[in-house]
């Protein structure tokens, strides 16, 4: 053992007049790059068992906790851990693998390296292969929850270091030779009620006074059992942390971020409004922002079912809500519905669910999934189309990735439905410690018995697209109308991305689909030790640093709308032009084209906040966002109007938030970083009302 410290149990080892205690080390990782900032959380699952763990075993232990894989490292060699426990998710695993690693060099056998996280599974086979290929040099893993199992490996370490693995441990699960050994489960049952915070014991300050964004959980557990998700494995019971503890919590973190209005503040519950009391908390997090001056916006996904606890949540929230009302069909395919253990709300439902929002001014959303068992190419299209038909706000549109901890992910499910997968680096998770290179990948379904590979590249088209227009606000106003002179817009945007190269296009637009090609060809690669070759060579091309973004379809998007406006006009019109038979009528050219002015016009200068001139229009464009977009245009004819363009103060207070920390970047890297802190979306753009109101 380090130090040749022995532990008892009960007592702190004692070296002379000196007690000893127990070095726990946490680490949930991440990467540090000039791309990563807005995914960069605080360590609250670590954190949590820590705090747990403390409270077990207060007098006895150390604990530390950290988000810098470097850092971790430079301070187990000044004090080396006894015991390591690390989150695992597909985002960090290769890192872990790194430091793993590293810490074996350093100690060998006399640390005790537990993982724990998203990316255990449940099932027996998946955990051998985890533990004997994936993490063949960590000692055990914990399942499900980590609090109960980490406690009873400390308890075990604390006792007698050496007999830690003579036998079972509840909620662990070892390797014995190639046996795969499993204590008792014990679930998903921890009585939160024992659990304090760590937010409130000081134990994260650190990371509330750096650039993190601030993760909250309320309760725990999902009752859903998707296949596609690490949650639908889980068995349990439904719990919430005590209210008071919650509400303080909330005040505590709001104060220390008061000074970056541009964060958001993240719940961590699967579904924040699931729990009557979840109506308190939304009105709590209400008041931290009109006292305190934090969440200027706040991120959550509501309960899938949508009831009217949901209904009261989302109410209160209003406008700090990022996303607004959010309706995750993922798909309506019967077949894969059944496939994936996942029922939908219904028609009736979706539409009174939209009516409700349209009335209220609240945006909603819908996410799809291409890729799952049974989906086809025709049935996916006229998924989105009926999407934004609906009156969806935002339509975003998912390729299916499979890693460990879901069930789709077993080799018995991929085997049945045919997957066939390339992998993708994860954004810019990627990187280099004492010479040693590291990256992360997704592992992408890009065929299955029911779609090809090439049913799923003309998808990743639309899939920009409908991200660019129905999240990204690109020109939404112009799609919006010309649906209604019955174009398609799936046809619409598959055109744009692959226009026909014998007419006489602008540079500039042609330069960006080159562009927007290559890098969705660059993305895929048919091996992860190809994948980690490439990034690798980029990353010494770039002098050891990150290259452009790797979030596709950010960073087109913040591009086309804020760096190619030269052009956009012109090719816009010219598709229309392309696509219509019989002709459009004069006035209704003339209204695509003060459309996309609109659309120009109402988008917010970040760089500098100014007056915007009167726009002039003889359509009620207003009320026809308001109603979701479901009558044609043509119908709300008015007198001219001049409408006026404002910005909140809460929105000017955001953005200049963003600019004190992002004003000397170039303007690539600034546009993509300015869609992911200044959310929701539509505080990117001007508030609309007419002259006089």
């Amino acid at each position: 053992m380090p130090l040749g410290i022995k532990v008892r149990a009960g007592t702190s080892a004692e070296k002379g007049n000196r007690i000893v205690r127990m070095n726990v080390m946490f680490g949930d990782f991440c990467y540090f790059n000039r791309h990563t900032l807005s995914t960069r959380y605080t360590p609250l699952s670590i954190g949590l068992v820590a705090q747990y763990t403390t409270e077990q075993f207060s007098g006895d232990v150390d604990v530390s906790l950290f988000k810098s894989a470097e850092k971790f490292l430079d301070q187990a060699a000044q004090n080396p851990p006894d015991v390591v426990g690390l989150s695992v998710y597909y985002w960090n695993t290769d890192l872990d693998r790194y430091v793993i690693g590293r810490l074996r060099e350093m100690f060998g056998d006399d640390v005790i390296i537990i993982l724990g996280g998203p990316s255990i599974d449940s099932d027996e086979r998946e955990q051998h292969r985890f533990l004997s290929k994936v993490f063949p040099d960590a000692d055990a893993i914990v399942i499900n929850e980590g609090e109960l199992g980490f406690s009873n490996i400390v308890r075990r370490a604390l006792g007698n270091r050496k007999t830690v693995f003579s036998e079972p441990i509840d909620g662990v699960s070892f390797l014995d030779g190639n046996q795969v050994v499993t204590g008792l489960p014990v679930g998903l049952k921890l009585d939160l009620s024992t659990l304090g915070s760590p937010y409130l014991s000081g134990l994260m300050d650190d990371f509330l006074d750096s650039h993190y964004q601030p993760l909250i959980q309320t309760s725990r557990f999902c009752p859903y059992t998707c296949a596609f998700c690490v949650s639908g494995k889980n068995r349990g019971k439904l719990r919430g942390y005590p209210l008071e503890q919650v509400e303080e919590e909330l005040r505590y973190v709001s104060r220390k971020f008061a000074d970056r209005p541009h964060y958001t503040m993240f719940l961590a519950d699967e579904n924040f409004g699931i729990l009557a009391r979840d109506v308190e908390i939304a009105e709590c997090i209400r008041k931290c922002k009109e006292d305190l001056g934090f969440p200027h916006n706040v991120f959550f996904y509501n309960d899938k079912r949508f009831t009217d606890t949901s209904r009261s949540v989302i109410e209160i929230l209003g406008d700090i809500n990022s996303i607004g009302l959010t309706l995750a069909l993922q798909t309506e395919n019967p077949e894969t519905l059944k496939a994936i253990n996942r029922r939908n709300v219904t028609e009736d439902e979706i539409e009174s669910a939209i009516s409700w929002a349209s009335e209220r001014g609240i945006l909603t959303t819908t996410e799809l999934i291409f890729g799952l068992p049974y989906e086809t190419r025709d049935l996916f299209v006229d998924l989105l189309d009926r999407s934004v038909k609906r009156g969806f706000d935002t339509v975003l549109c998912h390729n299916l990735f499979v890693m460990d901890g879901i069930q789709l992910n077993r080799p018995d499910a991929r085997k049945k439905y045919g997957m066939k997968t390339k992998y993708r680096c994860l954004g810019t998770n990627y990187g280099a410690h004492n010479d040693t290179f590291f990256a992360e990948h997704e592992e992408v379904v890009v065929a299955t018995d029911s779609f090809s590979y090439e049913d799923f590249l003309e998808i990743r088209g639309l899939n920009f697209m409908f991200y660019t227009v129905f999240a990204l606000n690109f020109q939404k106003w112009f799609f919006q109308f010309i649906r209604h002179q019955g174009f398609s817009l799936p046809d619409f945007f598959l055109e744009f991305v692959n226009p026909d190269r014998s007419i006489n296009w602008p540079e500039g637009y042609l330069r960006f689909l080159d562009d927007f090609k290559e890098a969705v060809e660059d993305e895929q690669f048919d091996s992860r030790a190809e994948l980690v070759t490439r990034v690798k060579e980029r990353f010494v091309e770039n002098g050891n640093d990150v290259g452009d973004p790797t979030r596709i379809n950010v960073y087109f998007g913040a591009r086309l709308i804020y760096q190619e406006s030269g052009w956009v006009k012109q090719v816009l019109l010219n598709h229309l032009d392309k696509l219509v038979s019989r002709g459009l009528s004069s006035e209704d050219c003339d209204v695509a084209d003060s459309l996309i002015n609109l659309a120009a016009h109402e988008r917010i200068n970040l760089r500098t906040i100014g007056e915007k001139e009167p726009f002039v229009i003889s359509y009620d464009v207003v009320h026809w966002r308001k109603n979701k977009f479901k009558e044609p245009l043509g119908r709300m004819k008015m007198p001219p109007r001049s409408i006026e363009f404002s910005v909140k103060e809460s929105v000017i207070t955001q953005i200049n938030g963003f600019q004190e920390q992002f004003s000397t970047a170039p303007d690539k890297d600034y546009y993509y970083a300015a869609m992911d802190f200044i959310v929701p979306r539509s505080n990117l753009l001007h508030v609309l009302t007419y002259d006089g109101e």
